[in-house]
């Protein structure tokens, strides 16, 4: 832990919370909307609002040459990539269930994405 000086005194700066094991989560964990509409035996519409406590870009500076500093900032880009990975799963679970949906209800696949020509 490192300590920081404030006005009045020195204050640890940094703490471990559940950021390091995941950046972004969905409690129950495999919540899904199939369950859900399984569970209360009809269609379920649900809108899901993602916060997320942190930057998705780099924070640009400059690194000391020296092993601990390296080692803070490789740490730092591991944490935020990780964050950054767990968005992109919320979102390819949510691509996948959607996509699920249409192929059930026989919605005609489209071999090219809207507005490109063929």
């Amino acid at each position: 832990m490192r300590f920081v000086r404030t006005p009045r005194a020195y204050s640890p700066r940094d703490h471990v919370d559940g950021g390091t094991s995941n950046q972004v989560f969905l409690m129950p964990a495999g919540l899904s909307s199939r369950k859900l509409d399984r569970t209360f035996h009809g269609r379920f519409k649900a809108h899901l609002y993602i916060i997320r406590n942190g930057r998705t870009t780099p924070a640009p500076g400059i690194v000391k040459a020296t092993l601990p500093d390296i080692a803070e900032k490789a740490v730092s880009s591991l944490i935020k990539t990780q964050g950054i990975g767990d968005l992109y799963r919320l979102y390819m679970r949510a691509l996948f269930e959607k996509g699920y949906e249409m192929g059930r209800a026989g919605v005609p696949w489209k071999h090219v994405p809207p507005g490109f020509l063929r």
